[in-house]
């Protein structure tokens, strides 16, 4: 490589750490969206000083990595047949030569009733920020999808940045994207151009691409938030390791093999909490006009986040609409999941998205499942209605319960009704699959019933109707019952 491909290579490193595009360095450069791209491609010998330095100003370097920078474009330190590896070398010579990273995205402007949770981030992130070398903190938010991790991650990270002067990365690991998660060499490439590392000096993907991140974070004060991991072995890689920095890793799942300092679990709001969210996004006058409407539209929108981020945004994109009218289009529970996007805000997405990497057991017991009346239910019935043994449905619904699409408290499990909603729309599709889960579901509930009376059970009589007949309200007492 020769040394204009260098310090092209070095400048697209830069530029990139910054955030900027070509666009954005030759506006705030005074240079030429062109002359840019010819100096980042190498094709430009002896770059003029002036145009040097006034990249280097737009970029807003430090003194050190300036210096670096200007000296690489005057041909000085790096000429004479330098290998590849020079600004590699630079680098770990000197770590005060890679760039400051400041990588969040903005802070949430509607986030509330988390502030349990973002308190016990900055309790157990504080250490990391004043202790010697040592293995920093890592914590886990996970949580149903559309519950705020991201937001509460990414709000917990602006609170505490100013303990890591290092500077702050930011890798999205697409663990519930359509196209599927980012693979770990990748991140390990996106998280060594942040820190300036030229594409040439990246190793391949490997032990010596993990080991070049680990050494070039080594006594860093860093803070590197992975958003949205799919499992563990796609986090191992990218945790630094005898640093003084502390990693937010947020997963829909609570990746019990991964070693944590904390795991966090996020769950629905409570009701006053949920009322703010909205308010905040709608305007607090609005909504406090009609407030036993707003009550409802709290219910309805099942204090679930994202639903409720939804229904704000509408509401503010809709000046005529009334808190009332938003309210009654998303009354049929048969459309509510459909009416619940704005723009690339979609609940049904994210919940489709978990449901689409489920395994087909968990997938089939989560669709039977939806036609199980009553607030809870036993691994039992999940069995009788999926047509599975008792234990395989357990597994199922353990899986689910990881995975945010069930609610669980011992033995017994229990839907969102957002996610019950879902879960029917997906049994819809699957053709008679609904006709046959409630056949399967009918015939359990009558056993049941049938063995309490011949038991002479004090609930016995309670879930007989007037009529004698066993209808809908013995179908529950039914559920209550529990297991055999």
């Amino acid at each position: 490589m020769s040394d204009e491909e260098r310090f092209g290579d070095y400048l697209r490193s830069l530029r990139r750490c910054a955030g900027m595009s070509q666009e954005d360095l030759a506006d705030i450069s005074g240079s030429s969206v062109r002359t840019i791209r010819e100096l980042e491609r190498g094709r430009v010998r002896n770059p003029h000083r002036r145009t040097v330095h006034l990249i280097a100003d737009a970029l807003r370097l430090s003194d050190v990595v300036r210096n670096r920078f200007v000296a690489l474009g005057e041909m000085n330190r790096f000429s004479g047949g330098h290998s590849e590896t020079a600004i590699r070398d630079v680098a770990l010579d000197d770590p005060a030569a890679v760039p400051v990273p400041r990588q969040l995205p903005a802070a949430p402007t509607d986030l509330v009733g988390r502030e349990p949770e973002l308190s016990m981030i900055a309790r157990r992130t504080g250490g990391a920020a004043v202790a010697g070398p040592h293995r920093g903190p890592v914590l886990l938010v996970h949580g149903a999808p559309g519950i705020g991790k991201t937001s509460v991650a990414v709000a917990a990270a602006h609170r505490i940045a100013g303990w890591f002067p290092d500077g702050q990365l930011f890798a999205h690991l697409g663990g519930a994207a359509p196209g599927g998660p980012v693979p770990a060499a990748d991140v390990l490439a996106h998280l060594l151009r942040s820190l300036a590392v030229p594409e040439s000096a990246i190793p391949a993907p490997g032990a010596a691409r993990e080991g070049l991140f680990r050494t070039l974070l080594h006594d860093r004060r860093i803070l590197l938030v992975l958003d949205d991991a799919y499992d563990e072995a796609q986090v191992r890689p990218l945790l630094p390791a005898g640093t003084c920095a502390a990693v937010l890793v947020t997963a829909r799942r609570p990746l019990s093999g991964l070693d944590v300092a904390e795991r966090i679990r996020l769950d629905v709001l409570g009701h006053d909490q949920a009322w703010e969210m909205l308010a905040t996004s709608a305007g607090h006058r609005r909504v406090a006009a009609d407030p036993s409407a707003m009550d409802e539209l709290v219910r309805v929108c099942g204090r679930w986040p994202l639903a409720l981020r939804v229904a704000g945004n509408r509401l503010a994109s809709r000046p005529a609409w009334g808190v009332r009218h938003l309210l009654d289009r998303l009354r049929d529970q048969r459309r509510r999941l459909g009416l619940l996007n704005a723009g690339d805000l979609d609940l049904r997405a994210a919940f489709t998205e978990s449901y689409r990497q489920l395994d087909p057991v968990a997938a089939a017991v989560f669709r039977s499942a939806a036609v199980i009346p009553g607030a809870d239910f036993h691994a039992a019935l999940a069995a009788a209605v999926s047509g599975i043994d008792e234990e395989t449905a357990a597994s199922a619904c353990e899986d689910l319960l990881d995975a945010g699409l069930l609610q669980g408290t011992a033995d017994r499990y229990s839907f969102h009704e957002l996610v019950r909603s879902f879960a029917a729309e997906c049994l819809d599709d699957d053709g008679p699959g609904r006709a046959v889960a409630r056949d399967r579901a009918a015939r359990w509930q009558l056993g049941r019933v049938r063995r309490a009376v011949r038991g002479s059970a004090p609930h016995s009589i309670a879930v007989r109707s007037r009529a004698g007949g066993l209808g809908g309200t013995a179908m529950r007492g039914a559920v209550a019952i529990g297991p055999p």
